[in-house]
């Protein structure tokens, strides 16, 4: 009952009472019975002073579990903060999280070119490999002002690369010579199964599970709506939606080559800005927290400065990369939501650069033949690509030398002085599974590549992209959980530029699997792969088919 409705039923009662007391003596005293009243009234007004404070109690809770649903889930890739959170204490804001990932291979079918077989998304794949630890995530993160946000990304499952070599070490004289590493993985009919050519090569000590930085940024707010960012550090750059969702919310267990390949480990050292207005940091938010398999918030509109060598590696040219992003997500009336998205780079990369033996079949199954009486079969297996990037003949380098070695000047510049021109356009369409959904990327752009005869790394054109479809189903009838089955083809023909050599990759592949969650904390994938991809790992990078499946154990915390 309100408190004025209250004081006009006691005036009423107050009043009648008075009019029945003067009209009959033998009542009972006046005074007592206004004490009464007085109680009553008290009494009531206690009783909905305490209603009142129980209801705006539940209205506080309601709210603080809508905040707190809001929030709950996996890691958002880098989302802006809640701005409704409060900042009293920085240190009361920063919070603890992480996943890991546990995986299993099994190489179902490699015919004669078993050895080769290998991802460089994924070092659990190999004819050696069995469990493996493929991230351990610990995330850092908070508001330490109304202006300031700090994110810091540890993974310690970093590894060097592989621990076994397949290339064949025994060099028989004569001309003969010219074609023994194309008869060591192409041994016809057994034939030339001398010592040293069956060699299955040699071991290194290759210890993983390391700590290493993923990110380390800081965001910098420049309005109260937190519209307006710079995020400073090591951080994801903004080009390809699925380089930017998180490992801990992908379906695919790697991510396509043909968009990856841009950015080692999808991150750089750099400046970006990122512009996203109010609605839309809720909306990026909400595409990863109810689970539609979000990138996070990005920007609307982004675009930065970086080194351009990759995540945790040295700038080698004092070269930086552009880059520059739009999308735009679209919410119909029916709660389906699409988002479109066009991004670009340019700069200049310099390759990394290993001794092999030049050889002819690059990316094919043939790959090492050396023709006898060419000149590649008085190269040794020592020799060094040169690296064709600008800045070889600039008399302004003053690591040029004498005069005549190639062009003019002989350099002893490593690497290809600047570097090689590396710039990709990429476009995206996102339909969220809600239930069905697909996925689509494709880029286009130059940059390093080894050459048919490996003997130079130079320009060349590359292209390529993936299609993935999904359907997500929740099981509310039994209550098994969520499930997410799913289908991916990826191409990609361009060079490989963080491999040493940069050699060409050829990848044309389908994936089948499904993703299972029985719980918001645990995940489970299994994948089918049918693979047709060049092993960029090692000379003479040959092409190879397999079959693979694996498996992979996800824990959130």
């Amino acid at each position: 009952m309100r408190l004025g409705v209250a004081h006009f039923a006691l005036a009423i009662g107050a009043f009648g009472l008075f009019s029945a007391t003067a009209a009959t003596p033998a009542a009972a005293d006046t005074a007592s019975e206004i004490r009464a009243l007085k109680a009553r009234l008290l009494k009531l007004e206690a009783e909905e002073a305490r209603a009142r404070r129980e209801a705006k109690a539940q209205e506080k809770a309601a709210a603080a579990a809508a905040v707190a649903q809001a929030t709950r889930g996996r890691y958002s890739g880098g989302s802006a903060p809640d701005p409704t959170q409060s900042l009293q204490h920085w240190y009361d804001r920063l919070s603890l999280r992480g996943y890991s990932q546990m995986r299993y291979n099994d190489i179902l079918s490699g015919g004669p070119f078993y050895n080769d077989i290998s991802t460089p998304g994924d070092k659990s794949v190999g004819p050696r490999q069995n469990f493996f630890i493929r991230r351990a995530r610990i995330i850092l993160s908070g508001d330490v002002s109304e202006h300031l946000y700090l994110y810091f990304q540890n993974d310690f499952a970093s590894s060097p690369s592989g621990t076994f070599s397949n290339s064949p070490t025994f060099n028989p004289p004569g001309n003969f010579a010219a074609q023994q590493v194309y008869y060591y993985y192409n041994q016809p009919f057994g034939l030339f199964a001398y010592p040293g050519w069956n060699q299955q090569g040699n071991y290194s000590s290759a210890p993983g599970n390391f700590g290493q930085i993923r990110d380390l940024y800081a965001d910098i707010y420049f309005d109260k709506d937190k519209e307006f960012r710079v995020r400073a550090g090591q951080s994801k750059i903004p080009y390809g939606f699925e380089n930017m969702q998180s490992s801990q919310n992908r379906l695919a267990l790697d991510r396509a080559d043909a968009i990856n390949s841009c950015c080692k480990d999808e991150r750089d050292l750099g400046l970006f800005f990122y512009y996203t207005p109010k609605e839309m940091r809720h909306l990026f938010r909400d595409l990863v927290k109810n689970n539609l398999k979000g990138s996070g918030d990005y920007g609307m509109v982004g675009f930065g400065v970086y080194n351009g060598q990759g995540a945790n590696r040295i700038e080698l040219n004092k070269n930086t990369h552009l880059v520059a992003r739009f999308t735009y997500p679209y919410v119909f009336e029916n709660g389906q939501i699409v988002e479109a998205s066009v991004q670009g780079y340019t700069g200049k990369f310099v390759p990394y650069t290993t001794g092999i033996r030049p050889s002819l079949g690059m990316g094919t199954n043939w790959a090492g033949f050396i023709p006898s009486g060419s000149p590649l079969a008085d190269i040794g297996s020592g020799f060094t690509p040169y690296v064709d990037g600008s800045g070889w003949n600039n008399l302004g380098n003053y690591n040029l030398s004498s005069w005549g070695a190639r062009n003019g000047w002989g350099p002893v510049v490593a690497n290809g002085g600047t570097g090689i021109q590396d710039s990709r356009v990429a476009v995206t369409g996102v339909i969220y599974p809600q239930p069905f959904g697909i996925r689509a990327e494709w880029n286009w752009g130059v940059g390093p590549q080894l050459n048919e005869t490996q003997t130079a790394i130079t320009k060349r054109t590359l292209n390529g992209g993936y299609v993935e479809a999904t359907y997500k189903y929740e099981d509310k009838e039994f209550g098994t959980g969520t499930w997410f089955p799913f289908v991916k083809w990826q191409y990609y023909n361009g060079g490989a530029k963080f491999e040493n050599n940069a050699p060409l990759m050829r990848v044309n592949e389908w994936d089948v699997g499904v993703e299972y969650q029985p719980l918001p904390e645990l995940e489970f994938t299994a994948i089918y792969s049918h693979m047709d991809r060049t092993n960029v790992q090692a000379a003479p990078y040959r092409q190879f088919q397999a079959d693979l499946m694996r498996m992979q154990l996800q824990w959130n915390y």
